[in-house]
């Protein structure tokens, strides 16, 4: 009653503030409405554009909330148009919501109906000022109004005004009525609460004396029949009570139990006490887990909760529960084993691998000294599996395994990272002596087989070892340097140790990077990343607006940095999904509220790094995008570099049939930069294709960036993609691109990047045809 009461006082309390908020509206139309019509009086009079564009600016306010009530009259209602237009009337952003719900569902209750009826009357009269207005910017344009028609115009437009206000009057005494309607309905409920409160009391009251008299009878049955042990004790922590459960739980009879302490049923330790020997039960109260004693002197976890109850001239007694929760404990290890370790190998795992290396970090910075990381490999393992299968596979990594720790010491320790790779952790070993250890590894490994059925395995790993320093940057530094070293071990020839050795300047190299990481993390999760746009001329059509989205990052001090200052750690530190996925969310976010901008749209060029490409989880993400913002779809452009499809082809190709399955396009982005730039084009459903900057900056100077040049807009001519040249930055440049068929134009020479919002919130104009219009078809 009292949650159906609640939300009764929370639904009236909505209506009263939608009823508010409809009023405070009417308030903003009729002052602009009536400010409107004042302003074209002046303008009649005076001819000042100013007085026009007031007038209009007023208009605006009366004409959003119209198109409001239509968007939400239409089947099915269309909410996000009705939103914006609400915004766009003057209603305050909190009320719009209440303005859409209570119109949708209101409208023909009561006097709303009577209001809604009003509102549609107006429609007319406020077409016909916007018309006059119209009309009137456009007789004036050709000199001053005669005299008559002028009078003609005042009269009309205080007609609609004096029409206007009359509405407005029955409107807003409509929503009056309908407010004093809730008013009237919060009395009658309110009156009828403390009727049905009143009621429940009596019931409430009479059901007390009944649950009185059955309290201790229901107490003792369930005292003795419960599952779960109980006790009673006194204050002095003797046992009064035990039922069956307790007595079956610590495997004692309930006669030897009521005779007993409970010090004598408590593990050392478990029993608090005060400072003067007494137990301290408000602490021996606090619910946990304590260690019981059998009557075998085994130990049995129980889940221990107690209460005290004051009994008056009787003193205190406690109420205690005990649940054995000792399976739960065995259990709880064998979880924390698994999660520190892996199941095949029984080594432990990546996580736990970094935790002990983070530990051995610590150390090596507070005591000094020096450690050893190896990383090892197994060399061709992806052909055993093929070739013998995964169960041998699995054999030879137990095997390899097992080999690993009977060759390190006491302190050192072994680790499986994934698959077929390996760590192993020598403690106060330089990496000279690693190379050595790992050397005889190797040796003795060589030695070794694996007979598996009728095939017998040869086992051989490259290995890559780091020394752990002081001035060591972090744990993910250590375990790609250990990383990076395996695979210079691998590319020298496999079956052999290469040590990472890098000299200081690198080192700090290394570190730099690892804090701007740190940086772009921050100001990813802080919404400090900033959205820029760069325009792209498309020739012949100088008022198509196309632009490529690019990414800037507002450090904590406030400063601004361009994607060439973390760009780089971003993709070599695997950050680049993450990347991708603020920017894809914020330009999302910003277009969803500008539709008048993205109805103008062209396209939009958004980046893809490589790292996403290869992620499916990715590809989710994106569909879901898309899913959500359907108008925008056809509007998207994907640039995906020629890198990024070349190492991963596979999942390229997937990407790109996806997102154009739901109407973006794709354009391949550096294109000409690989040598398997034309090959890959058989393979791939591009729209655009993006010259390499490179070859444009240089195509003045260089016989073979021109040709290059001239060769892919051919290319594009014949496969129908649009050529685009990026790094355009000067006129001459410009022209003879547009000489050789490029199509598109993008650099400082034709747009110098800029904040986006400077693009979606001002008008559409040309890209500079004044100084480009022959090359860009205005000539």
């Amino acid at each position: 009653m009292a949650v159906g009461l609640v939300g009764i006082s929370a639904l009236i309390q909505e209506l009263q503030a939608a009823s508010t908020a409809w009023i405070v509206g009417q308030s903003h139309w009729s002052r602009a409405q009536q400010q409107a019509v004042a302003s074209l009086h002046r303008y009649l009079e005076s001819g000042h554009a100013a007085d026009l564009q007031q007038a209009r600016t007023q208009l605006d306010v009366p004409l959003a909330d119209l198109q409001a009530r239509q968007a939400l009259e239409r089947q099915p209602p269309d909410t996000n148009a009705a939103r914006a237009a609400f915004l766009r009337g003057g209603n305050a952003r909190g009320d719009v919501n209440r303005l859409i719900l209570s119109y949708r569902y209101g409208r023909d209750l009561a006097y709303f109906r009577e209001a809604s009826q009003l509102w549609r009357e107006t429609d007319s009269p406020l077409l016909e000022i916007a018309a006059i207005s119209n009309e009137l910017e456009q007789r004036l344009s050709g000199g001053a109004i005669p005299a008559q028609d002028a009078a003609r115009y005042e009269r009309r437009l205080q007609q609609l005004d004096l029409q206007l206000q009359d509405t407005a009057r029955g409107f807003s005494l409509a929503l009056v009525n309908m407010s004093a309607l809730v008013r009237m309905t919060t009395l009658v409920v309110g009156a009828l609460s403390v009727v049905a409160i009143a009621i429940v009391a009596v019931l409430l009251a009479r059901r007390v004396r009944i649950d009185l008299m059955e309290q201790e009878t229901r107490f003792r049955a369930a005292f003795y029949q419960a599952s779960v042990g109980m006790l009673k004790i006194d204050s002095g922590g003797g046992l009064m009570e035990v039922n069956q459960a307790l007595s079956d739980l610590l495997q004692r009879p309930r006669e030897q139990l009521v005779h007993m302490h409970l010090r004598q049923l408590l593990a050392e330790g478990e029993l608090v006490l005060d400072g003067e020997g007494e137990i301290d039960w408000p602490r021996q109260l606090e619910a946990g887990e304590l260690r019981f004693l059998r009557a075998d002197g085994s130990l049995m976890w129980g889940r221990w909760s107690g209460t005290a109850v004051h009994r008056g001239k009787q003193g205190t007694s406690i109420f205690a529960i005990v649940e054995d929760v000792t399976q739960n404990h065995v259990l709880a290890r064998q979880v924390q084993h698994h999660a520190s370790h892996d199941v095949l190998t029984g080594l432990i795992n990546r996580r736990e691998i970094e935790r002990q290396l983070e530990l051995a970090l610590q150390q090596v910075r507070h005591d000094g000294g020096v450690h050893a990381l190896c990383h090892l490999n197994l060399d061709h393992f992806k052909l055993v599996n093929e070739a013998v299968g995964h169960a041998a596979g699995d054999q030879m990594l137990r095997a390899f395994a097992e080999h690993l720790k009977g060759a390190v010491r006491e302190g050192d320790w072994v680790g499986r990272l994934g698959a077929d790779e390996f760590a192993v952790f020598l403690a106060g070993a330089s990496q000279e002596e690693a190379r050595r250890v790992l050397q005889r590894v190797i040796r003795t490994l060589g030695q070794a087989s694996i007979q598996f059925g009728d095939d017998t395995l040869k086992i051989s790993c490259s290995v890559g070892v780091v020394e752990v320093r002081a001035d060591t940057p972090d744990v993910n530094w250590l375990m790609g340097a250990a990383d990076s070293a395996c695979y210079a071990a691998k590319q020298g020839g496999r079956n052999r140790v290469h040590c990472f050795n890098e000299d200081r300047l690198a080192l700090d190299e290394h570190r730099g990077e690892a804090e701007r990481l740190r940086r772009v993390s921050h100001a990813i999760a802080d919404g400090r990343m900033l959205l820029y746009a760069q325009r792209i001329a498309t020739v012949g059509e100088p008022d198509y607006l196309h632009y490529e989205v690019l990414v800037r990052m507002r450090d904590e001090q406030g400063v601004l940095h361009g994607p060439g200052e973390f760009i780089g750690a971003v993709e070599r530190y695997g950050m680049g999904m993450s990347l991708d996925r603020c920017v894809l969310s914020m330009l999302f976010r910003h277009l969803q509220v500008c539709p008048a901008h993205v109805a103008r749209l062209g396209l939009c060029n958004v980046n893809v790094s490589a790292q996403s490409i290869a992620e499916p989880g990715f590809l989710t993400f994106v569909n879901d995008l898309l899913e959500r913002n359907r108008t925008l779809a056809k509007r998207l452009c994907f640039e995906i570099t020629e890198t990024a499809v070349i190492s991963n082809l596979a999942q390229a190709r997937e990407f790109i049939d996806a997102v154009k399955a739901r109407g973006c396009r794709i354009a391949l982005d550096d294109f000409g930069s690989g040598l398997s730039s034309f090959a890959y084009l058989r393979q791939l459903s591009a729209d655009l294709l993006k010259i390499d900057g490179t070859f444009v900056r240089d195509m003045q100077t260089d016989p073979v960036s021109r040709a290059t040049v001239r060769a892919i807009a051919a290319l594009g001519r014949e496969l129908q993609l649009e050529v685009i040249a990026e790094w355009v930055e000067t006129e001459e440049q410009a022209a003879q691109l547009v000489e050789m068929g490029v199509q598109g134009l993008q650099g400082y020479a034709i747009e110098r990047p800029q904040p986006l919002e400077r693009i979606t919130q001002t008008a559409l104009h040309p890209v500079r045809h004044d100084t480009h219009g022959k090359w860009l078809g205005r000539g």
